[in-house]
């Protein structure tokens, strides 16, 4: 061995490995250490490195055996390395046991590890080897065995050994059968008789071997679970000795010094609800009586927990791993509790739980305990929704299962009670109590969903008796704002489908409550309130004003609407907090939506309002944006179209005169404004279902009035597009200005009927002409996206002069910007996409088809930008199968495909950038390629082959390319397809061929 290899020379090159702080250094010393390592000689290496008097030496000469057994056959020497290993483990625990520590266990892992890797062919014992070589009796006898463990350290081997076991175990990648039904009638029955000794033993064990041994009880807890997943093994009466030994843990009293013990018993108790609950059955009544009996362990816990703070402050991680287990075993048994809440017991168990959610303190600062509560409660009040059919069956008359509900109905108004005094909001709250807020209010949603409308009415019944309170504390403003803030979710979970049936019920059983509230004057109170309440308190009250649709819609609602657009605009002008505004602004928004018409008669004051805020820079964008869409939704509601068009064209005439107030330094107020003009033409889309939307006498007035169009209201938005967009270079290159423009004459192709945003097809091609010439690369797709609409909406009425000069103009002047931007040739690809697959004339009959487009889609196809792929293989499989296009068209195409390009046809030059675009593309990517092959073979299937064959014979494609006798098997599977589904096999074979890899489907 010496003389192979220099002992002295590795161990030097360890010591440094584990000092050195040179990665370079670091690198090349583990290249070397793991040659040896996977070496034949790594054996031998092992054992004399664990010679060494450095304890990195000897640690890495135990490693160095691992890596050897995972990389060797051991079948023939594991008899022997077990008894070597375990020498050497012996001697080391008997000099520097706690310095060896970290070598002890991973010699143990080694013993683990070879007892794994021959347990089929292995025909001894591992644990009585190991007892045998730690207390050198030769008694067979388990139980003697164990207890001549005198020594504590021989004690911790053992448990170690389990332990390690167990846990290498659970880590293999494929779990053997037979290896568990050995462990099982083996090792295992080892774990029982040690966790007897321990069980009968307790006063005399050390701390250190009790937390040691909580933790091998864990592993096993886990092992039980995945053997019992991958065997027929099932553990029973056996592992009863485990949950004695555990239960036991929990009598102790509860003092610092055990404060450890408790945490690992908590956890382990957790681990076993989580993994193998059954065997916790026969136990059950026990359990109970430990965790929830009076003057038991759970309760004098919990006592210690509700009642001091300094508990809570030094032991949280504790008390959050004995609530888990509280929780775990409750959710264990809840259908158990659920159905037996008039029992004694469980009345008790309820008032535990209650007591522990509702420990002092704000929510994720001073506690965290009812948080952790917030999901037990959930699944509590669920239980009884999912289970409403079972439990009939246990009532014997009416009145059973009516005080039965009352009952429950009783302890589920005392958790909403709980929790409505935690989300009470304080200033400078957390992101966390926010979130634990939002909690807390799907648990009020669960509540609702369960207890239904005598939840919400509690909830406004506290909200109205705090507004009756002449003198308001603190306390009022916050109980105000915590049931606003539940009525707010609940009611917006109740809309949250827009279910018409929903909004008959809002509007008969939810509108008196609510409609109480605003009688008790609840804006002008929010108004009044204090300062440091008030940002919170609006927030919270713009939010229920925007998920009161059915209220506002209504006869009763609408009488608040004055109070509630007051509120709403002095919050919006005074701009006092933006935030606060941008809410403010979002919820007009929402209730225009809703109720246009009950806003009618807001007009004038939304008209001075909106006026205003054109004006004012200093108004948020977005506010400005919001109040514009809603003035012109409302003014169209009235159905009017001489007072629609009124305000349309005074809102016109408003941007228009502030045009000329603007510079560089108002270029986003500029966007602003061309931004309120497409929402103006959003806002008077009409509704789909226009027959419904207005009698017979109004859609002819409307037609009437739009066709004449006396304000020259069209004419006047033009006139303010080109000034935003063509006049101004600050603005003209902008692209969010032309997409708003762009958006202003996109909306009118919707509609069927004419309106103040409807705009021929002509006029709308000359503006883009125009545009196209000034503006910057980033507006082009934005244009090429108008012009699919418009080809989408009116294709039947376009003239195909018209679109050759706007074609001409968006892609043959510009064709050098479009080719070296991969943005624009997608956008380009998409529209002519569309152009073919609506009406292919208009593009075939372009002088520039054949000679620029054709050319132009095939280079796309050498890119691996996926969404480019995408656009150019979906161009050519339209282009080829053309569904809207006559004969002529057909073999328009056909010509073009077999026509020739500098003495190569366009069908060669297809094939070779398809081949070579799909042979470099990445395997994630090669389907988007499948298609376009299968079109080709389908339609053209000579053509294609010879193409094929062309390019195959007379270019390289891939690492590996096919020589003549395999492109011809190729092409010969490959049409043998006839462009179906098996195809996309063949392509995919040849990919992995030609790029030297495997396809691993095969081998499943």
């Amino acid at each position: 061995m010496s003389d192979e290899l220099n002992i002295e020379g590795v161990a030097r090159d360890i010591e440094l490995l584990y000092s050195s702080s040179n990665a370079l250094e670091i690198h090349e010393l583990q290249e070397r250490l793991q040659t040896y390592q996977k070496s034949e000689i790594g054996y031998q290496l092992g054992f004399k490195l664990l010679e060494n008097s450095n304890k990195n030496v000897k640690y890495f000469g135990a490693l160095t055996i691992t890596v050897f057994l995972n990389t060797h056959d051991s079948s023939v020497i594991f008899e022997n390395c077990f008894n070597q290993v375990l020498g050497v483990l012996i001697e080391l625990s008997t000099s520097d046991f706690t310095g060896n520590l970290f070598i002890i266990k991973k010699l143990i892992s080694n013993l683990s590890l070879l007892y794994i890797m021959n347990s089929e062919v292995a025909n001894f014992d591992p644990v009585f080897r190991l007892l045998s070589a730690i207390s050198g009796s030769k008694d067979t006898a388990m139980s003697t065995m164990i207890s001549q463990l005198q020594d504590e350290k021989q004690l911790e081997l053992l448990l170690l050994f389990l332990l390690i076991l167990a846990e290498d175990i659970i880590k293999l990648p494929t779990q053997s059968p037979k290896l568990h039904t050995l462990i099982h009638n083996t090792v295992f029955k080892y774990c029982s008789v040690l966790f007897e000794y321990l069980y009968n033993n307790l006063p005399s064990i050390s701390t250190r071997i009790i937390l040691l041994s909580l933790d091998c009880l864990s592993s096993w807890v886990v092992y039980i679970s995945v053997a019992e997943t991958n065997s027929e093994e099932r553990y029973n009466d056996d592992v009863q000795v485990f949950l004695q030994y555990l239960l036991k843990q929990l009598d102790i009293e509860t003092n610092i010094n055990n404060m450890e013990i408790l945490n690992k018993s908590f956890t382990l108790f957790t681990e076993i609800i989580d993994n193998v609950p059954r065997i916790l059955s026969p136990l059950r009544s026990t359990i109970f009586d430990i965790l929830f009996g009076k003057n038991k362990f759970g309760t004098r816990y919990t006592k210690l927990i509700c009642t001091s703070q300094e508990f809570r402050e030094t032991y949280s991680l504790e008390i959050e791993n004995y609530v888990n287990l509280v929780i775990s075993y409750l959710g264990l048994n809840l259908v158990l509790i659920t159905r037996n809440i008039n029992d004694i017991n469980v009345v008790n168990i309820i008032q535990m739980t209650m007591a522990l959610s509702s420990i002092p303190g704000i929510p994720t600062e001073d506690e965290n305990v009812s948080e952790q509560f917030i999901v037990f409660w959930e699944d509590f009040t669920e239980t009884y929704i999912d289970d409403a059919e079972e439990m009939k069956p246990q009532f014997t008359a009416d009145q059973d299962q009516a005080n039965f509900i009352a009952k429950r109905n009783e302890i589920l108004l005392e958790v909403s009670r709980i929790f409505f005094k935690k989300v009470l909001y304080y200033p400078a709250a957390t992101k966390e109590f926010r979130s634990y807020r939002n909690s807390v209010a799907e648990l009020f949603g669960s509540l609702y969903s369960l207890m239904g409308v005598s939840l919400y009415s509690s909830i406004c019944d506290l909200i109205c008796f705090n507004l009756d309170q002449q003198d308001r504390t603190t306390e009022t403003f916050q109980n105000l704002e915590a049931g606003l803030y539940l009525i707010y979710k609940i009611t917006s979970d109740i809309y949250f489908h827009d279910d018409h049936e929903e909004d008959d019920f809002g509007k008969v059983t939810l509108t008196p409550l609510i409609n109480e509230m605003f009688n008790k004057h609840l804006v002008s109170v929010v108004e009044g309130a204090p300062e440091f309440v008030t940002k919170q308190l609006q927030i919270t009250l713009l939010n229920v004003m925007s998920v009161l649709p059915f209220f506002y819609r209504n006869e009763v609602g609408s009488q608040h609407l004055p109070a509630t657009f007051n509120f709403l605009f002095n919050i919006i002008l005074n701009g006092a907090n933006e935030t606060i505004s941008l809410i403010a602004s979002r919820t007009v928004y929402k209730i225009c939506q809703d109720s246009e018409e009950k806003l009618i008669p807001f007009l004038p004051n939304l008209e001075l309002i909106l006026l205003e805020m054109l004006k004012n820079p200093n108004i948020d964008d977005t506010i400005r944006e919001r109040m514009t869409h809603s003035y012109i939704s409302i003014a169209r509601a009235t159905k009017n179209p001489v007072d629609w068009g009124n305000r349309v064209h005074g809102v016109l005439m408003e941007i228009e005169s502030c045009y000329s107030s603007l510079n560089e330094e108002l270029e986003a107020y500029a966007v602003s404004l061309i931004s309120c003009i497409s929402e103006m033409s959003n806002a008077s889309l009409l509704p789909e279902d226009v027959e419904d939307y207005l009698t017979l006498e109004q859609l002819n007035i409307h037609k009437a009035y739009w066709i004449e169009d006396p304000l020259e209201i069209r004419s006047k938005v033009l006139k303010n597009l080109k000034l935003f967009s063509l006049e101004t270079n600050m603005l003209s290159r902008n692209s969010i200005v032309t997409e708003k423009c762009c958006n202003v004459l996109k909306y009118g192709f919707r509609e069927e009927l004419p309106g103040p945003f409807t705009f021929s097809v002509d006029i709308v091609f000359e503006y883009l002409v125009a545009k196209v010439q000034n503006c910057n690369t980033q507006s082009i797709p934005i244009i090429h996206g108008l012009l699919e609409t418009i080809i989408i909406t009116s294709f039947k009425t376009i003239h195909p002069d018209a679109t050759e000069i706007l074609l001409n103009s968006i892609f043959i002047e510009i064709y050098s910007t479009i080719v070296s931007d991969v943005d624009l040739v997608k956008s380009s690809l998409d529209l002519f996409t569309t152009i073919l697959e609506k009406r292919p004339a208009l593009l075939l009959q372009t002088p520039f088809f054949s000679d620029t487009i054709i050319p132009f889609a095939i280079q796309p196809l050498y890119l691996h930008e996926i969404f480019v792929v995408k656009s150019v293989t979906k161009f050519w499989n339209t282009a080829i199968t053309l569904k809207k296009g006559n004969s002529n068209d057909h073999q328009q195409i056909k010509d073009i495909i077999n026509s020739s390009i500098q003495n190569t046809t366009i069908g060669v030059l297809l094939i070779e950038a398809l081949l070579s675009g799909f042979v470099s593309a990445p395997r994630s990517a090669i389907e988007y390629y499948f298609p376009l092959f299968r079109t080709l073979i389908a339609r053209m299937p000579l053509e294609v082959k010879n193409w094929i064959r062309h390019v195959l014979l007379n270019s390289s494609m891939g690492k590996a390319p096919l020589d003549s006798k395999e492109s011809e098997t190729f092409l010969n599977k490959l049409l043998l397809t006839r462009g179906q589904r098996q195809a996309n096999d063949v392509l995919r074979d040849y990919w992995l061929q030609v790029n030297k890899l495997t396809n691993f489907i095969k081998y499943i």
